[in-house]
């Protein structure tokens, strides 16, 4: 894990660091996205990636379907769902999808279901959220939408979801759009090291010193705490208050233009380290 400081520019990264660089983990809203939005420029970023050699991997709150389709339609070969609950990856023989929940409590008889009820009840009380669009998706946790489809509810409202949420058993998430509940622990980082070892054999210490992640909410914060090249974008700031550990480094941009940004620069040092 890196040392303070924190927070340094993107300019100050090490070009050979950068070049060492196979496999970028990226969060999907408002890193990948702009506002909900994908924009051409960076999901064409994603083509250069793969081009250049570098492996995009989703790393996101959002479920387990929405992997299914970004696997099948993105230029990917694997990605985390569910905030770490859900791993999905290309077989390389086969080509077949495959996918696996983590934790076998997630399959246990009811459990979702539960959820979903809980789910109904916190949007009737409170009525400045609701269930998330995409919960009949999930295999594993509880989405609710508090600045999606719906205006971003104050702090206070999210924070008594959290404290209901806790109150009934449930470890927590917060993400730029959802709050999410589940139980057992479900961190982006317990989701990466299964898939990038079953996807691409890598271990953990191959993924920390092969790796980056690029980020900017507070579920983020386990892959900011523990990938050594760790990266927000700007609009990460708003949000540091509510993250136990800042990425090492920061963009200038915002959302889906400071994963271009980032990007760039990974794309950059390949081409140096490759003359």
């Amino acid at each position: 894990m890196t040392s303070t400081p924190r927070l340094q520019p993107l300019a100050t990264l090490d070009k050979q660091a950068l070049a060492r660089v196979d496999y970028l983990l990226f969060d999907v809203d408002e890193t990948f996205t702009t506002h909900g939005l994908m924009h051409a420029e960076t999901y064409a970023t994603l083509f250069a990636l793969r081009d250049a050699g570098i492996t995009a991997v989703p790393v996101t709150g959002r479920p387990s379907g929405w992997g299914n389709v970004m696997l099948s339609t993105w230029p990917i070969e694997a990605c985390v769902t569910e905030n770490g609950g859900v791993i999905s990856w290309k077989d390389h023989e086969s080509g077949r999808a495959i996918q696996r929940v983590i934790h076998e409590e997630h399959r246990g008889a009811g459990y979702i279901e539960k959820l979903r009820q809980f789910g109904a009840r916190i949007a009737t009380r409170f009525p400045q959220v609701k269930v998330s669009a995409d919960q009949p998706y999930r295999l594993t946790d509880l989405a609710i939408d508090y600045a999606e489809q719906v205006p971003r509810a104050a702090d206070d409202i999210v924070g008594q979801i959290v404290t209901l949420m806790r109150a009934e058993g449930y470890l927590t998430a917060v993400s730029s759009i959802h709050i999410h509940a589940y139980y057992p622990a479900n961190e982006k980082a317990d989701g990466v090291y299964p898939l990038m070892q079953q996807a691409f054999g890598l271990s953990r210490d191959d993924v920390h010193a092969r790796a980056a992640f690029i980020g900017d909410s507070p579920n983020d914060a386990s892959l900011f705490a523990a990938v050594p090249l760790s990266v927000g974008v700007a609009n990460v700031q708003t949000a540091l208050a509510k993250i136990p550990v800042a990425p090492a480094w920061l963009c200038s941009r915002d959302c889906g233009a400071g994963f271009v940004e980032f990007a760039n620069h990974l794309l950059a040092a390949r081409r140096i380290g490759v003359q």
